[in-house]
Order: structure tokens, then C-alpha cells, then sequence
């Protein structure tokens, strides 16, 4: 990619980063569903399949492993449950997508976890039993839960992905992935419920200041009702996913929360959420002025780090005009007045 096409990149990329800061580390939420009671709770209510009715934790097993294959970079397999149901077991291979844009390449992706699962069971199985014509491979079902802003609109079946598909009947592979939106969740759904999980889907599909003060104190109430171990979580979440949270301000918020000061908790979100959409900015803008010093040559490491730790916006600004326009790394360095970066 040239230069050119470089800066209209960052410029594209520049106004979705405005449009939508407030992207959600998946790490809160590989927290709540590495926990069975939650997980079970999630698959019964918003997946709902028959046989998953009568689940109960004992039914569940979290598998704890990364699945390594050679056409992709080490990929953690987000999160991966064997399920003994009555008549026979069945993994469920749980991707978490928390990005606001749409991955094309799902259904690919899909298939590629898919068949380490598989070749992993396959290759750790009993080699005789294998052998037998009443060996089978246990079922994957594999599922999404998507938080982003815009809706999913990536092909559901795999079949969609290969060109030509219509020419070749049920001679290819295909299947489909089951979707869960958070989007898209009726508010009545989740009302009907009082779980940890329909509360973090309840909070997560709130993203501008109006949308976190509308029925604030539904919320509240909500999550007051809620045991204490499960508020705890609650709040981890909360501390992840909108933003890291000091023990401080974690006791701070915890307080707000029991005493349901509605009016002081609607400010507390709206300082967190511009907080948290600041720094998004500022982040986005450092790896686009590095992004295009990189297409001058090799910025050194104290450089890095130096756009990396600048946290004025406007400065930042400046920078991405500056390195937008530069011939050369020491032309930027000397421009912005970093020349004595070794």
C-alpha cells in the first residue's frame, strides 16, 4: 500500500474511531462466561435449543486450551465447553466478536477452530475405537456473541463463503453458526429475568450519555437485586469492559451503587464513558502516526514509545498531520521537536 492510500486509510478509519470509541475488551466477558452458572444461563435463555433445557452445571465442562494451527498465528480458542447431555456429548465452541466492524471472514475462521477441535479429540480418542464403523466424532456448534454498534451482516453459512456454491449442490462443506447480538436482544427478553448476564447485556447495549441515563434506575434497582457475589462480578465486568477501574474508584462505584444515588451514578457514567472514548482517541491516533512512520522506514523504539505515551489529543493531532506530510522518519522527529529520540 502506498503512502497515499495509507493517509486515506487512516483518514476512513478516522471517522469510525468517531462514530464508535467505546469498543469493550473481551476480557470481561471471557471472565463471566468462564464461569458454568453464567454460561449455563446464557445458552438456556438467549440460545434455548431443546436439549439444552435440563443442563445443569455438572453437565459442563470448560475446556482449557489454545488450538494451534498452521495457516493462522496462535488463535485462543475464546472459549470452548464440552456438554454431556443424555444422549452423548457435544462441544460448544463459544467465539466472543466484540469489535464494531464485521468480520467477513467468520464462516473461515469458524471452520478453522472448528476442525482443531475436532482433530484434537480425533488424535487424543482411543485408537481402536476409532478404528470401529460405529466410531463417530461428537458434534461442534459453534457460536457467536457480537456487541457491536452496527448490526451483523456476515454470512451465516459457510456454503456462502465458496464461490460458485450453487454448482455444487450438498458436495461441499457448509454449516451454520448460531448468532447472538446484543444489539438485537428485545429489552422485554432480558426483563424477563433478573441474571448476571441479561445485566450486562442490559448495561452493554448502552453507549451514548442518553442511552446510560434512560432507565437508570431500572438498572439499578436491577443489579441491587442481585446476590452479592454476582454484583461483584458485575462491576469486574464493568471495570473491563468500559474502562480499568483503581480499587478507589472500584469502592467508589460500588458505594454509588448500593446507596442508588440515580443522579450521581448518571454523572459517574458519563465521566467513565468520556474517559474511556479519550483514550480511544488518543490510542487510535499514535498507531496511525506510527502506522505511516513505518512507511518511511523503521521508527525506533524510544520513538514508539514517546506517540505512545503523548496524551494530548491535539498534539497527537498535529503529529498525524506532521507524518501525513514528512519524507522521512528524522523529517517528522525534527518537525515535531523529538530529535533527540535515539
Amino acid at each position: 500500500m502506498n503512502k497515499k492510500d495509507k493517509i486515506k486509510e487512516i483518514q476512513e478509519n478516522t471517522k469510525a474511531q468517531k462514530q464508535d470509541t467505546d469498543n469493550p475488551h473481551d476480557k470481561g466477558y471471557k471472565r463471566i462466561f468462564s464461569i458454568k452458572k453464567n454460561f449455563l444461563d446464557f445458552i438456556k435463555k438467549y440460545i434455548a435449543f431443546d436439549w439444552m433445557m435440563d443442563l445443569t452445571e455438572k453437565d459442563l465442562v470448560l475446556i482449557d486450551k489454545e488450538f494451534i494451527t498452521d495457516q493462522f498465528d496462535t488463535y485462543e480458542s475464546d472459549l470452548v465447553y464440552k456438554v454431556n447431555t443424555k444422549k452423548g456429548s457435544v462441544y460448544l465452541f463459544f467465539l466472543l466478536e466484540l469489535q464494531s466492524y464485521n468480520d467477513f471472514t467468520m464462516p473461515f475462521r469458524l471452520l478453522v477452530y472448528i476442525t482443531a477441535i475436532l482433530l484434537d479429540y480425533f488424535k487424543n480418542c482411543d485408537k481402536d475405537a476409532r478404528r470401529k464403523q460405529a466410531f463417530r466424532l461428537p458434534a461442534v456448534i459453534p457460536i457467536v456473541l457480537h456487541n457491536g454498534e452496527r448490526s451483523w451482516t456476515a454470512s451465516r453459512h459457510f456454503k456462502e463463503m465458496i464461490d460458485k456454491a450453487e454448482l455444487f449442490g450438498n458436495y461441499i462443506i457448509d454449516f451454520e453458526y448460531v448468532l447472538v447480538s446484543i444489539k438485537n436482544l428485545d429489552i422485554s427478553k432480558i426483563r424477563q429475568s433478573n441474571t448476571l448476564v441479561d445485566n450486562i447485556f442490559l448495561a452493554d447495549k448502552k453507549r451514548t450519555r442518553e442511552e446510560w441515563t434512560e432507565n437508570m434506575s431500572e438498572l439499578l434497582q436491577r443489579i441491587r437485586e442481585m446476590e452479592t457475589e454476582d454484583l461483584n462480578e458485575w462491576i469486574t465486568w464493568f471495570s473491563n469492559v468500559i474502562r480499568k477501574l483503581n480499587e478507589e474508584e472500584r469502592s467508589t462505584f460500588i458505594e454509588q451503587i448500593r446507596k442508588g444515588d440515580e443522579k450521581f451514578m448518571c454523572s459517574s457514567f458519563e465521566r467513565l464513558l468520556m474517559k474511556e472514548n479519550e483514550q480511544g482517541r488518543r490510542k487510535g491516533k499514535a498507531e496511525d502516526i506510527i502506522e505511516l512512520l513505518e512507511e518511511l522506514g523503521e521508527p525506533s523504539d524510544a520513538l514508539r514509545k514517546q506517540i505512545m505515551e503523548q496524551k494530548d489529543v491535539k498534539v497527537l493531532s498535529i503529529w498525524l498531520k506532521t507524518a501525513a506530510k514528512s519524507e522521512s522518519i528524522a523529517e517528522f522527529e525534527e518537525s515535531v521537536g523529538l530529535v533527540q529520540l535515539q
